[in-house]
């Protein structure tokens, strides 16, 4: 009988370290992505405050630090042909705009199950945007070619800050292999930067810049990611 009661606690001792082998422990680091859209729709691009990319480091079991970054760059071309005099002759309209999302923060992470790993934390967020449109023989997107026609804009671009409190959930669907998701409420002050314009016309070229056309402050709740997939190591 006692050895039968012995291997019975050998054996429940060994299912729960096998339990417990699922969740990261103090000094481990995960890393994880981002995706949005179904099975058959995934994507990168995530919902605004989103982090592409992440890292976080269990200090102790149960709490951990995060770093987060979003880069999103965009950059299209649109041609406009010339006719008559200037056919074959070629001007283009682009458009550039890049966004960077930084967010540092902390999260404390509850008992849950063998599997399932809840947790509250928070975030500061560091932003930044910029943007910028050319029509070189073209006065428009879409519009004709124009001959010796140049204009420029740049900006208005951005910086932010903002807190934010996030609540969320990891599902360990393998050994150190995870589903998470995660939804926040957030506050961000952005102030936007001042805008420059530079035209060429006929041979003359002008410069104006216009004063940043103010701030804003946003209380929103989002869902930070649609589903995240993640590893611990």
């Amino acid at each position: 009988m006692k050895k039968v009661l012995l291997f019975l606690g050998m054996a429940i001792c060994g299912v729960a370290a096998n339990a417990q082998d699922f969740k990261p422990v103090a000094g481990d680091v995960t890393t994880e992505f981002g995706l949005t859209g179904g099975i058959n729709d995934t994507d990168f691009k995530l919902n605004d405050g989103a982090a592409l990319l992440r890292f976080r480091y269990f200090n102790k079991e149960k709490v951990a630090y995060r770093l987060g970054f979003n880069v999103s760059s965009t950059n299209d071309k649109t041609n406009a042909f010339g006719t008559g005099a200037n056919e074959g002759k070629k001007g283009t309209f682009t458009e550039k705009a890049t966004k960077v999302l930084i967010n540092l923060g902390i999260e404390k992470h509850f008992a849950g199950t063998d599997r399932l790993s809840p947790y509250v934390g928070g975030d500061i967020l560091f932003g930044t945007g910029t943007t910028k449109t050319t029509a070189d023989n073209t006065t428009a997107k879409g519009a004709a070619y124009a001959d010796g026609v140049f204009n420029e804009v740049k900006g208005p671009g951005y910086v932010s800050i903002g807190l934010r409190g996030v609540v969320g959930a990891d599902y360990y669907i393998a050994k150190r292999l995870y589903l998470g998701v995660e939804a926040g409420l957030g506050l961000v002050y952005e102030k936007e930067g001042k805008t420059k314009i530079k035209s060429t016309t006929a041979g003359t070229t002008t410069s104006t810049e216009f004063k940043s056309a103010g701030s804003s402050f946003n209380i929103k709740p989002s869902v930070i990611t649609g589903v995240r997939v993640g590893f611990a190591f």
